[in-house]
Formats: structure tokens, sequence, C-alpha cells
């Protein structure tokens, strides 16, 4: 896996990205059914272009820089704007055309005496598999960002990490009810902007946020680890000690009525287990716990076959004391019984 790296301002660095990555975007759009099925047939509707111009307008106030980098990555790859805007909210879209998800990630943190990490498993679609890209991207005055991007998307939706120490990785989460607001990867976008480990919070629990999202932020500093659940009115914090599993349901948040897949079910559960076990005693053991596959049709580590539509695409390991991230390979490389890196990366530059 190769790093990438791009400088100027969000409009100059959505532009480099755009060119770089064009095939890799303009294929994502082109084969991307959900939004060729269900979003832009909604958002050409009288109801979709109402929504559309709220939503425009709401990021424009709140997001405004981010939406230059998304009209740069639109000019560079030489796609629609319209339709890159729609994918980057496309936690929302797919509720307000009427769309249930299947996608969703696991994470699993451990904070003792002698280690400070958490790992993420990147599921997503199968069109994404050997599409992602790893950047790094220095915005004039802003903190230089590590993320790794699904084609055409901002960084923020999946992990990375800044120069000031603050790094996450993101967990979508189903509320029944979301409104019309901030779209969750633009506030995650802003997360790469924060000084320290409270900024970091309180940008992820933003007020107008339309939907929910459930996010785990280390700072290097501090050497602290927090989980975050957000619903679009609440959230809860919940401070790392031991070990801990999430996948894509609240768990603190449960009083929020929501959608709980059956995959997210079952990767909790088997979570809980082996935590139970002991297996996460250290960065090993979380490793394994992301690598399990023992729940045949629901495993944590995820192949794409029926009936779970989603697949591993990576996993990630931010370790806080060696300051270092590794990405691994997926679940369609599982056979790699050596779990051999696919890139470390310093955070202290």
């Amino acid at each position: 896996m190769k790093l990438f790296d791009f400088h100027g301002s969000h409009f100059d660095v959505g532009l480099a990205v755009g060119k770089t990555f064009r095939q890799q975007i303009q294929e994502t759009l082109a084969n991307n059914v959900l939004l060729q099925d269900t979003f832009l047939p909604f958002h050409r509707t009288t109801e979709g272009q109402l929504k559309y111009q709220e939503l425009i307008r709401l990021h424009r106030l709140r997001f405004p820089e981010y939406l230059s980098e998304l009209d740069g990555i639109s000019q560079g790859a030489e796609a629609s704007f319209e339709e890159l805007f729609l994918l980057n909210l496309r936690g929302e879209y797919r509720r307000y055309a009427g769309e249930s998800e299947d996608f969703g990630c696991s994470t699993c943190s451990l904070l003792t005496a002698d280690d400070a990490l958490f790992a993420h498993n990147e599921d997503g679609s199968q069109i994404y598999h050997n599409q992602m890209y790893l950047v790094r991207l220095e915005v004039l005055r802003k903190p230089t960002l590590t993320a790794l991007c699904y084609p055409g998307f901002l960084p923020g939706n999946a992990f990375g990490f800044n120069s000031e120490g603050v790094c996450f990785s993101a967990n979508s989460i189903l509320p029944k009810t979301i409104g019309i607001g901030l779209g969750r990867y633009f506030v995650a976008r802003s997360l790469f902007e924060a000084k320290s480990l409270e900024e970091a919070i309180r940008l992820a629990t933003i007020s107008g946020r339309a939907s929910g999202f459930n996010y785990t932020i280390g700072c290097l500093k501090e050497r602290r680890i927090i989980d975050v659940e957000v619903s679009p009115s609440s959230y809860n914090l919940l401070e790392i000690k031991g070990c801990f599993f999430h996948a894509n349901h609240y768990i603190k948040l449960s009083e929020v009525e929501q959608l709980i897949t059956p995959s997210s079910q079952a990767r909790q559960h088997r979570g809980e287990i082996l935590l139970a076990k002991g297996v996460a005693q250290n960065k090993t053991g979380v490793l394994n716990i992301l690598r399990d596959r023992e729940v045949q049709d629901y495993p944590i580590l995820r192949d794409g076959k029926p009936p779970d539509g989603s697949m591993t695409l990576v996993t990630a390991l931010f370790d806080l004391y060696s300051k270092t991230l590794t990405i691994y390979p997926g679940g369609v490389e599982r056979t790699n019984q050596k779990l051999e890196p696919l890139i470390e990366i310093s955070m202290t530059g």
C-alpha cells in the first residue's frame, strides 16, 4: 500500500486527489448500485430536490471548506459534484430514500498498564476491494492528516490520524429517526482539525447532527482512548479501561430506537464472548479477535459471502505506545497466516 502526499488549500488537495484517483472515483460512481438505483432516482423527485437544497445550504454554512474540497475532487476526477455529495451523505440518503443498511465495521480497544491501542476492521461493499487509497493532506493552516479514503469520499469515514496526535476510526450506527442536518461523514472530516482529545470529542458531538455514528478516538499525548456514540440528539462518552468491542449498534445509548442488523448483532455477541475469555490481553489478542471467523454466516472477519453482504477491506491497528498505524490485509486475504502488514506509518511524522 502506498501513501500519497498532497498539499495546498482544501480545493487544491481535493483537485489533486481527484486527478490522481480519477479512474477509481469514476468507476465507483458508475458501479455503485445504491447511488444509481436508489439515491439518484430519489434525488430527482420533488422531495429529493428539496432535501438536497436544504442539505447543501446547511453544509455550506457549517462546512464550506469541505464542500470546496469535494468540489476539487469533482473537478479533478471529472465527476458529478451532485453525485459525490450524495455519496458523502450515503448514511443519511439511505434513510431518506427508505433503504436499510447492512454495511458496517468492528473495533476492539485495549488500554492497560502495558498497552494502549485499538484495532478496526474496515468493512464495506466489495466494489471497494483494492480501490481505496491512503493519503496525507497538508492543508494550509490546518493539522496535517493521514487517512484511508473511499474513492470520491472525504477523509474521515474510515480511519486516520493528524499531526496533533489525534487518531480515530468510525463505525456506522442506524438510529431509526434521522433528520435534515449535518452528515456524519462531514462531521467525521472535521475531527482531523482537532488539536486535543477534548476538541475531537466536541467536534464529534457538534449540534445539528442528522444521524448517528460511533467513533473510537485516541490521543497520543495523553495515551487515552474514548468510545463516542452519537445519535441526532444525544451522545455517550466511554473512557476505555481494559478491553472493549463495538460493532454497528448502540451499546451505551441503548434507549435510542435503532436498527440492528444480523451481522452487527452476531459480531457484537462474538466479540464480547472473546473478551470474556480473556483473548484481548495484548496487541496479538486484539488482532485475533478481529480475524475471528467462528460464526459462519456473520463472522467478525467478513468476506462478503451470503448472507453477509459486506467484506473486511483492511484491518487497521493504532498503537498509542509505539505511535504507529499499521494496516493489514482484509477478509479475502485471510489465507495470509503471518498477517504481514500492508504498511506501517509513524503517527509522529
